[in-house]
């Protein structure tokens, strides 16, 4: 009696991480593909443009399509945090152990980007790809990027209640200008969902259960990574499961080996399936099930995918020309600042800020050959002044709030760096 019950405990354990694994990404998708019209042929064509893209890049050295699409891609994000109790009101430290998730797994620089198989490392990604809270909302005006709403409603599921505020969610920002990601409390052991491109505006985005997000507070393991995040912001890029969501099925992406299912858990060996050997499955791919602690890249059929949406003529083009984000901007006006592969390098804190900020500059050539000139919105030129010390204070108090750049040059390189006054 005592082995019976204790062969029941570990099925209901089993049965419970699994139920708690559910991304119906693919379950929305089809949602939309029913119930909206036209969303069938719209996404026909993004991914016809995808392909060419993809094909263009493959069979040509230097094309218009991908050197159009900057080196490090921004994406300013709005966080809305809508809770039903306390518990569920996620701290803002929990959403910025997210951001930096998010950033360190698109990017590569994940710790544990060392536990990928030495077979498929040479296919694993920077995907070029950065996360910003917002610094200005759609009004113009500054913000943190994360919105925190108390809701009458105990949990949602993907009927898309939560991204509307009459619901008892909350109202998305600009798709064109913002990723949405929701946090709240899902139904039915979902730990998130996303829309895909081309889905209507006013769904677009990426939901997240509260217990599966960022690295602390109320994430909970075998999920407490931020994983499910950078899962479902992988759909909201165009990514499919690495099974195709078929018995061996095809996700577009020729370097992920097919697989028959979703793997879960946490895998220590090579499995084949699908006629996969030697290689086997790639289960750590962030685009499988398996859990947090076992999922560590992105690869590079995979980043031309996401990366191809940013393209001219690109459904999420339009997000490069943002200015809703502080650090570096995708327009020409705005490029080049705060990488460190460059010669001259300035930071500029606090940002936002009321009366003064502090300019630091990191340079191998002299501090004091540089110029540094404000620009307003307009483009016209309100402040010059010449720099002399490696952190030099600088007095905004006369400018009026809103957006300005800060030009620098050192007469051999120049950055453009984003400021928002108060």
């Amino acid at each position: 009696m005592r082995l019976f019950l204790t062969i029941l405990v570990l099925l209901s354990l089993q049965l419970h991480a699994l139920s708690q694994q559910q991304c119906t990404s693919t379950e929305y998708r089809q949602q939309l593909f029913n119930r909206v019209a036209g969303f069938s042929s719209k996404a026909a064509a993004i991914e016809m443009f995808t392909r060419r893209f993809i094909d263009k890049k493959t069979t040509t050295s230097d094309t218009a399509s991908s050197s159009a699409v900057p080196e490090i891609i921004t994406i300013p994000v709005v966080v809305h945090v809508v809770y039903h109790s306390s518990s569920q009101n996620i701290s803002d430290a929990q959403v910025l152990s997210q951001i930096d998730v998010l950033n360190k797994d698109y990017r590569r620089q994940n710790a544990d980007a060392v536990n990928t198989p030495e077979v498929f490392r040479n296919v694993a990604a920077d995907c070029g790809i950065r996360f910003e809270l917002a610094t200005v909302d759609p009004n113009g005006n500054p913000t943190s990027g994360i919105i925190h709403k108390n809701t009458n409603i105990l949990g949602f599921n993907i009927s898309d209640d939560v991204k509307f505020s009459a619901n008892g969610g909350d109202d998305g920002w600009n798709p064109d200008h913002y990723l949405n990601i929701w946090v709240t409390n899902l139904s039915s052991g979902v730990l998130g969902y996303a829309s895909i491109p081309g889905s209507p505006k006013d769904k677009d985005g990426v939901v997240i259960q509260y217990t599966a997000f960022g690295t602390n507070g109320t994430a909970t393991a075998p999920f407490n990574r931020g994983r499910t995040t950078t899962h479902e912001v992988g759909h909201w890029l165009n990514l499919f499961h690495t099974w195709g969501d078929a018995d061996c099925g095809d996700d577009e992406v020729a370097d992920t080996p097919p697989q028959r299912a979703a793997n879960r858990g946490c895998p220590n060996t090579i499995r084949v399936t699908c006629g996969n050997g030697p290689l086997g499955d790639m289960y750590m791919n962030f685009m499988d099930f398996t859990d947090d602690a076992c999922m560590n890249l992105f690869t590079n059929g995979q980043r031309e995918r996401m990366r191809s949406l940013f393209a001219s003529g690109g459904v999420r083009n339009a997000m490069l020309s943002s200015v809703a984000a502080n650090g570096r901007s995708n327009s020409p006006l705005q490029s080049g600042i705060i990488e460190e592969s460059n010669n001259f390098i300035v930071k500029v804190y606090p940002n936002p800020a009321t009366s003064a900020v502090f300019v630091q500059t990191s340079s191998k050539d002299n501090t004091s050959n540089s110029m540094l000139n404000v620009y307003n919105e307009m483009g016209q030129r309100v402040m010059t002044v010449k720099l002399t010390q490696q952190v030099q204070q600088l007095n905004i108090s006369l400018l009026k709030s809103g957006i300005y750049y800060l030009k620098s040059d050192d007469g051999k390189n120049n950055t453009v760096t984003k400021l928002v006054k108060f």
